[in-house]
């Protein structure tokens, strides 16, 4: 199964696509790296001109490797046989978009992380864009790595790992497979998952984001941080924070276990943002006594603030940042649009995002609270591909 896939597409040019261009070349795999920014693929060009990429984990293990072929054109990065997607979800479309008319027949194409309704995505517009008939489509529940850019192009450094990611598939019978064929290229310990709305539902980061954005930030009125004042993200979490967390996943968790009740699927998977926590970063973590102090004493977490923008002599929260412009249409409107599917209310999750909705300049949720506002058409929900009830949308899991 090794030897199948020896050409390997790497989309994006963020932290994640850093580290896993090194790993790939250790498996002497030949890696097209395409971005469709010309300004990215130069940098990279300079880097793999210098030698490479430099990937130092948090034990000091070096890895350097540059791709055999950078390109911003997709006729080109389509003649890969394997692609990952490694790039923020607002990205997903385009790319796959711009990829589809190119890629060959039978080639697997997927995305760490996934986000939600990544495999609903993707299924359309490949078959939207007369892409020939693909081999597989993938989703990784989570980055496996909490890592950053040193220099761009040339030096990544990896300030942890997961103990494990969960991926699915489809169709779902390949999960085993692919988990087996991407732990091997990219040293991580994939978990098959039953179906992707074990990753669609499962998708952590639409609990942890939204929710420590809102609990650290909704009283903010507007105060300047000096550098050494931003707070810390991760480990800035208190035991209110981690209640609002909690409350949110565990609306998540009803969902699932209303489908496994209803329709008899598997979404074990699922689970509660403490269980996720300490089962992905268990050796990291100095205090599990309660899930605040999990998050403070994570040491792959160590560092990371609260994202911020310029403002004025100082810094304010970036309320544009990944954290809500991501992970609410792509994570926390999913949830809610299959929560309304199967009748599960999800107030945390609602106020959520009327909040983060404000700071955006968003409006998801209709004036009765149901995923019906002027802006739903941006957001990955399975309404958006055709797809109005639950039934029809775990049938199409499981094919």
């Amino acid at each position: 199964m090794f030897g199948t896939f020896n050409n390997i597409a790497v989309c994006g040019g963020g932290n994640a696509a850093h580290v896993v261009i090194p790993l790939l070349k250790s498996r002497d795999l030949q890696v097209t790296l395409y971005t469709p920014f010309a300004e990215e693929a130069a940098r990279f060009e300079a880097g793999a001109s210098a030698g490479g990429i430099v990937s130092t984990d948090s034990r000091g293990k070096e890895l350097r490797g540059a791709p055999d072929v950078i390109t911003t054109d997709p006729q080109v990065a389509g003649k890969a046989d394997f692609f990952l997607l490694v790039m923020p979800a607002f990205a997903h479309g385009p790319t796959l978009k711009a990829l589809a008319p190119h890629l060959t027949p039978g080639a697997v194409i997927g995305a760490i992380p996934a986000r939600s309704g990544f495999d609903l995505q993707a299924d359309y517009l490949l078959a939207g864009e007369g892409c020939p008939e693909t081999g597989t489509i993938y989703c990784g529940q989570t980055l496996p790595w909490a890592c950053r850019i040193v220099e761009y192009g040339r030096r990544v450094r990896v300030l942890g790992a997961k103990a494990s990611v969960g991926l699915a598939t489809a169709p779902a019978d390949r999960a085993a497979e692919i988990s087996i064929l991407l732990g091997w290229m990219l040293e991580v310990n994939f978990v098959p998952l039953a179906n992707p709305l074990a990753v669609s539902l499962g998708n952590i980061g639409q609990v942890i984001h939204p929710g420590i954005m809102y609990g650290l930030l909704k009283d903010y009125h507007g105060a300047v941080w000096q550098e050494d004042q931003i707070p810390p993200f991760y480990q800035g979490v208190t035991d209110e924070v981690a209640a609002i967390m909690s409350r949110m996943s565990e609306e998540i968790v009803k969902v699932a276990e209303e489908l496994t009740f209803c329709f008899g699927i598997d979404l074990h998977e699922v689970e509660t943002v403490e269980h996720w926590l300490l089962r992905s970063y268990g050796e990291s973590i100095g205090d599990s006594s309660s899930l605040a102090r999990a998050f403070c004493t994570n040491q792959s977490y160590d560092g990371l603030k609260v994202p911020v923008i310029k403002k004025g002599a100082g810094y304010g929260p970036d309320f544009k940042s990944r954290y809500l412009t991501e992970d609410i249409p792509f994570g926390l409107l999913f949830s809610k649009s299959v929560a309304e599917m199967v009748n599960i209310r999800t107030p945390w999750i609602d106020e959520v995002i009327r909040v983060a909705g404000g700071w955006t300049g968003k409006r998801y949720l209709g004036d009765d609270g149901s995923v019906s506002g002027p802006d739903i058409e941006e957001a990955r929900i399975p309404q958006n591909y055709g797809i109005d009830s639950a039934e029809v949308l775990v049938r199409r899991g499981i094919n």
